[in-house]
């Protein structure tokens, strides 16, 4: 099984900061998310100025251990079994699994070993695939990959997602994949007849 998984932190270290937000998306509808609020931490000011909370505001949320039995009864009541789903995000291997390790093991327990990790779908992509019969690089199937993630949100919720929320960039990081995904099983080296939407619509998708 293939989820999507975000993490909001307080800075990029996971050996001094904290993750304060976590985003876990079974698919499009089915999600799970939540504040995750600490007594002490250290921070980044331009880490929370970019999530848009204030320090005092964290003190109030769920406390970790709360948070991660939840999210376990919400796995479970699924049918999730330990070690079967496997993570997908941007950067999910270097960024999020440490600070989910340190936090919510629980959770941690219901990872499988191995993590999508979409930039390398993305390096292994440029210069391998043609999209519309142009070469194309890894910056470019990066930003068709996410504006097309955006687009299908739009196109199922009518609104944009929010920035720098882990539920909705869950939900991108698994709406890339799969249209990564449906690239990568084609038959043909150029993807233009596997693609839905083109070059127009993928502009006119909010990063």
């Amino acid at each position: 099984m293939f989820i999507g998984v975000d993490g909001e932190m307080t800075g990029t270290d996971p050996g001094r900061h904290s993750l304060i937000q976590i985003g876990v998306a079974l698919s499009e509808l089915d999600i799970f998310t939540s504040r995750i609020g600490w007594d002490r931490f250290e921070f980044e000011a331009e880490s929370l100025a970019a999530i848009g909370i204030l320090p005092e505001e964290i003190t109030s949320e769920p406390k970790a251990s709360a948070v991660d039995q939840t999210l376990v009864k919400w796995l479970a009541a699924r049918g999730v079994e330990a070690g079967s789903v496997v993570p997908i995000g941007w950067g999910v291997s270097d960024f999020d699994r440490p600070f989910i390790r340190k936090t919510l093991p629980g959770f941690n327990r219901f990872l499988h070993h191995h993590s999508i990790e979409l930039n390398a779908v993305v390096y292994s992509l440029a210069g391998t695939r043609m999209y519309h019969g142009e070469h194309v690089d890894f910056a470019c199937w990066k930003t068709m990959a996410k504006q097309m993630a955006t687009l299908a949100l739009i196109n199922e919720r009518g609104a944009p997602p929010k920035p720098h929320d882990a539920a909705d960039d869950a939900v991108l990081a698994l709406l890339a994949w799969k249209w990564l995904r449906a690239i990568i099983a084609g038959p043909s080296r150029d993807a233009t007849s596997l693609v839905e939407c083109d070059w127009s619509l993928a502009e006119s998708a909010a990063p």
